[in-house]
C-alpha cells in the first residue's frame, strides 16, 4: 500500500456503502499536509460565505474578513457594487484596514499608498525614482463576489461556475423564508481547539442531541420526546437535517415572536439544519435564521462566528428586544457552548495514536457520511479514490 496520506487505498472503507463504511481516519483531522491540501482543493475552489448585505449598506462601507489565511476587504464601491479585494497593500503587504467602517479611499497606514474602492492604485508616495514603476501594475487583487438571499459569497477561483448554478435547487427550497428581508440582530464569536471538519460533522446529525444537548433539553424542553432527524439534499452540494421544533431546540415553548407567514405548514412545524458545502451552516426555524461562518485556522483550531437574523417586520415589533434577550438568545448561547465543548472533546480524542474510526450509523449519520466523501472527492479526487 502507498504510505502517502493521499493514497486512495487508505480511504477505501469510507467509500463503501454507508451500512459498511467507516468514518475518516484520524490523520485527516491532524495532518498539516492534509489541511493544506483541503485549503487548496476546497476553500480556494468553492463559494464561501463572507458577510450579509446589510453589513455594508452604503457606498464606502467595508468589513474585514480573514478566510483560508487570506486577509480580505468586502465593500461597496462608489457605484454601490459589492466587491472583495485583498487587504494586503501591494507595497510591503501591510493590512490596509481593520474591523468595519466607511471610507472614500483605502489608504495604507504604513506608507500611505492609496487605492480606490475598486482596488486601483491611485497614489504611491516617493516612488518617482523607481525605474519603470507603473501604478497600473500594482492594483489590489480582486475576487469574484456574488449574492443570494442577502448572503455575500466570494470565490478565489476565476473558473468556478456562478454561485446560483452551484447552489442547485437550494434557493427554491428556501425561497418562502424571504431571507433577503431578514436583518442581523446579534453575533457571537468563538474560537475552539478542534479541526473544522469536526464542527461540520457535529452539525450534520441529530445523533448527539439527546446527550450533548441534555442541559438544553432539560432546561428549555423538559419532557420532550426524541424524534429522528429527516435528511434531504443533494450530495456534494447541500444537505438538510430536519426535526420537529422541540427537538430542533430553536422555538421557545412560550414563543412570542411570529413565524414567517409565507412558509408552508410543514415548515412551520420543523427546524431545518442545512449545510451548503463547504462553508455555510444554517439553522432555519420557522421564525428566523441562525448561521455559522467558520474559519479554519490550521488543523487544530477553528474560529466560528454565529449570526442571528430575524425578519425586518419582527425586529420592528415594540417588544422585540425584550423578548429575544429573555426567550430566544439564551438557548442559542447554551447550544453554542455545548457544541463547542463536545467538538473539543472529540478533537482531544482523535489526536491519540490509537484513535481509529469505528462505523457510521446508517440511520443517524447519512449526512456525515456524505460530507466525508465530499472531502475525499476534493482532496483526493472522485475517480482516483473509488
Amino acid at each position: 500500500m502507498n504510505d502517502s496520506i493521499f493514497s486512495p487505498d487508505k480511504y477505501a472503507n469510507t467509500r463503501l456503502p454507508i451500512d459498511e463504511a467507516q468514518p475518516l481516519p484520524a490523520a485527516v483531522y491532524t495532518s498539516q499536509e492534509w489541511y493544506d491540501k483541503e485549503m487548496e482543493t476546497i476553500f480556494f475552489k468553492e463559494w464561501l460565505q463572507v458577510t450579509r448585505i446589510e453589513e455594508i449598506p452604503n457606498p464606502g462601507d467595508y468589513v474585514r474578513v480573514d478566510i483560508a489565511g487570506e486577509p480580505l476587504i468586502v465593500l461597496r464601491d462608489n457605484d454601490a457594487t459589492i466587491r472583495t479585494l485583498s487587504a494586503s497593500c501591494r507595497h510591503r503587504s501591510s493590512e490596509l484596514v481593520e474591523g468595519k467602517g466607511n471610507c472614500r479611499r483605502l489608504v495604507c497606514p504604513y506608507h500611505a499608498w492609496t487605492y480606490s474602492l475598486e482596488g486601483k492604485l491611485m497614489g504611491a508616495p516617493s516612488m518617482e525614482d523607481a525605474k519603470d514603476f507603473d501604478m497600473n501594475d500594482h492594483n489590489l487583487p480582486t475576487f469574484r463576489t456574488e449574492t443570494w438571499a442577502g448572503f455575500v459569497f466570494i470565490n478565489f477561483d476565476d473558473n468556478a461556475k456562478p454561485l446560483l448554478e452551484c447552489l442547485g435547487d437550494l434557493p427554491e427550497r428556501f425561497k418562502d423564508y424571504k431571507m433577503e428581508n431578514m436583518v442581523v440582530t446579534k453575533k457571537w464569536e468563538n474560537r475552539f481547539n478542534a479541526n473544522w471538519k469536526i464542527w461540520v460533522e457535529n452539525s450534520r446529525e441529530g445523533y448527539h442531541v439527546r446527550t450533548v444537548h441534555r442541559e438544553s433539553l432539560d432546561t428549555y424542553y423538559p419532557g420532550a420526546k426524541n424524534s429522528k432527524f429527516k435528511a434531504e439534499g443533494k450530495p456534494g452540494v447541500y444537505a438538510i437535517n430536519s426535526s420537529d421544533n422541540e427537538n430542533g431546540l430553536y422555538i421557545p415553548r412560550n414563543k412570542t415572536l411570529p413565524f414567517v407567514d409565507s412558509i408552508s405548514e410543514d415548515d412551520q412545524e420543523h427546524t431545518h439544519f442545512m449545510v451548503f458545502y463547504p462553508h455555510l451552516l444554517m439553522n432555519v426555524p420557522p421564525d428566523r435564521i441562525t448561521f455559522h461562518q467558520y474559519f479554519p485556522e490550521g488543523p487544530e483550531w477553528t474560529r466560528i462566528i454565529t449570526w442571528c437574523c430575524f425578519p425586518k417586520s419582527t425586529v420592528a415589533l415594540e417588544n422585540f428586544e425584550e423578548e429575544v434577550e429573555d426567550k430566544y438568545y439564551p438557548p442559542m448561547e447554551l447550544f453554542i457552548k455545548e457544541d463547542k465543548g463536545i467538538c473539543e472533546v472529540v478533537h482531544r480524542g482523535i489526536v491519540g495514536r490509537y484513535a481509529n474510526p469505528g462505523r457510521f450509523s446508517p440511520t443517524e449519520e447519512q449526512t456525515v457520511y456524505e460530507f466525508a466523501n465530499y472531502v475525499l472527492d476534493h482532496v483526493i479526487g472522485p475517480e482516483e479514490s473509488k
